[in-house]
């Protein structure tokens, strides 16, 4: 018997939770569902937006279980009746965790309305219905604004598609406006909220859209690179890396899988198949249940033909510099270093990860803090000066004011240099382990307190054992110590220690409540190695 494809298996999932759907309203309307099924008992026109496209598509494709359903039609009709009696003047949605009247949340919600719209026929009163409302929200969206360099493709992505469905060439010019700004994309092909959990694939989804609507291969292509980059951002148990994210995901660890018909898209569009067979390496490791793009799929049912499946890569020494970043693997064990960031190494064994940073306070810096990465040929090198400074008070002429507040007084004021702490740390990564060697020169006297933060697990050292709890912490002095979680492990050693220091100042990069962090201190100068194994 033939496998049943994806986009029959994203469907049957689909006509499941319009059943759900059907079962919550108690025939009260689409609100009324989504408000029970929420935990706070609230729902927005944003969120009706998003919930009416799938219901949408079930009502009128051939292949659904509830096709041409009445049950499911009076749902469809009562979430338009919902989004035209709720939406503000402007035509304007509201998602009401954040944004009110808000042009990139309609825009959104307008991208999967619009999915739907392109599958539904023209001659439909409800056809009829939805491209009235879709003309309205695209009006407000033209009068909007945006928060987030990502809004600005999820408008044009949605101003572009409303034109196509409209024929209003107003729509798209004002997203030519947004697109005139140019792609925020740099060289390694990372947007500009380096954000691999949540907008990533957002910024790959409009490239794709773009493309999809205007033939245009420049977002084809910026799709393409970042896909590119995030197979260097899996992780050993799956997971990507988001310690890089300037955005809420930091710190999360979302499914690579997330990405996969993005990678099938730009691979169908460009005809490329590397991507195509990354998409299906990944389709072959994912239940369906764990897939999304089902409009994508509807609209080009021949995308998965003809893929070898392949599979990201597990060992690699990467340094992208216009990202601030290097990332090596081998195999089971990952390794990560920063620039411009406080937490600037990262380990993963299996599922078991550590965030290693330097405290040191000096003068209104708190931490080693790398200014840039350099690559060598066993890992990198980064490196920091904390001057130890002082204002001077003016001479001659004084400022214009006597408030302290109102002079710019980094600015005006010169500063007297006393001394300076250089800290470098070098990185060696070698088939099972990272070896951390640090160094703290010139301003003498500092009390440094390297800190480890892992993952919650069994803590073993000299003498001594015990579970690692989040928010924990401790201080270790001697041997070897050793953390272990169900899905892996890592030994950091020789640890030292040579003070206690409590004080920890504002602005300093704050202990983690998930992580339970080890320290090792040491006053400068200092040299320091410490190997940190994979067990």
């Amino acid at each position: 018997m033939r496998p049943m494809s994806t986009a029959t298996l994203l469907l049957q999932r689909q006509d499941r939770e319009c059943r759900r759907l059907l079962a919550l309203s108690g025939g009260q309307g689409l609100a009324e569902a989504l408000r029970r099924s929420s935990p706070e008992r609230l729902t927005d026109t944003r969120t009706a937006g998003y919930a009416l496209s799938p219901v949408l598509i079930s009502l009128y494709h051939p292949g659904s279980g509830l096709y041409q359903s009445p049950e499911l039609r009076a749902l469809a009709e009562s979430g338009l009746d919902y989004l035209e009696r709720e939406r503000r003047e402007s035509g304007c949605f509201d998602l009401n965790s954040c944004n009110f009247d808000t042009a990139p949340d309609t825009a959104f919600a307008l991208n999967e309305l619009m999915d739907a719209c392109r599958l539904m026929p023209p001659e439909d009163a409800l056809t009829r219905r939805l491209l009235a409302l879709i003309g309205r929200a695209a009006e407000g969206i033209c009068g909007g604004g945006f928060h987030t360099p990502n809004h600005r493709w999820v408008i044009a992505a949605a101003l572009k598609q409303a034109a196509l469905l409209t024929g209003r060439e107003d729509f798209s010019r004002r997203a030519d406006v947004y697109l005139g700004e140019g792609l925020d994309i740099n060289a390694d092909g990372e947007f500009a909220e380096r954000s691999t959990g949540i907008y990533n694939a957002v910024n790959d989804e409009q490239m794709l859209r773009l493309y999809e609507i205007t033939g245009d291969r420049r977002y084809a292509e910026a799709a393409r690179a970042n896909l590119l980059l995030m197979r260097y951002y899996l992780e050993p148990d799956g997971s990507l890396l988001t310690q890089g994210s300037t955005r809420q995901d930091k710190g999360t660890r979302p499914a690579f899988s997330k990405y996969w018909i993005y990678y099938l898209m730009a691979g169908h569009f460009l005809d490329d198949s590397e991507l195509k067979g990354i998409a299906a390496g990944i389709r072959e490791r994912t239940p369906a249940e764990s897939l999304s793009g089902l409009p994508w799929l509807l609209r080009h049912p021949g995308a998965e033909d003809g893929a070898a499946p392949l599979a990201p890569p597990e060992r690699y020494d990467r340094v992208f510099p216009a990202s601030g970043l290097g990332r090596w693997r081998r195999g089971g064990m990952s390794c990560t270093a920063f620039s411009g960031r406080p937490d600037f190494l990262y380990v993963m064994s299996g599922g078991m990860s550590l965030c290693v940073s330097l405290y040191g306070n000096v003068c209104d810096r708190r931490n080693f803090v790398p200014e840039a990465i350099r690559q060598t040929a066993e890992g990198c090198h980064l490196e920091a000066v904390a001057p130890s400074w002082y204002y001077l008070p003016f001479e001659g002429e004084g400022p214009d004011t006597r408030d302290w507040w109102a002079m710019d007084n980094p600015a005006t004021r010169r500063r007297q240099i006393r001394d300076a702490l250089r800290l470098s740390a070098d990185i060696a990564v070698g088939e099972d382990s990272v070896t951390l060697k640090l160094a703290a020169e010139g301003l003498t006297g500092v009390p440094l307190r390297l800190e480890l933060g892992f993952d919650p697990g069994l803590v073993e050292g000299e003498g001594f054992s015990l579970e690692g709890a989040p928010g924990a912490s401790l201080y270790v002095s001697q041997g070897t110590l050793r953390v272990t979680g169900e899905d892996g492990g890592l030994s950091v050693g020789p640890c030292f220690g040579s003070h206690r220091l409590q004080r920890r100042m504002g602005g300093a990069f704050p202990l983690s409540r998930e992580r339970m962090t080890v320290f090792l201190t040491d006053l400068s100068p200092m040299a320091r190695e410490l190997i940190i194994r994979a067990e």
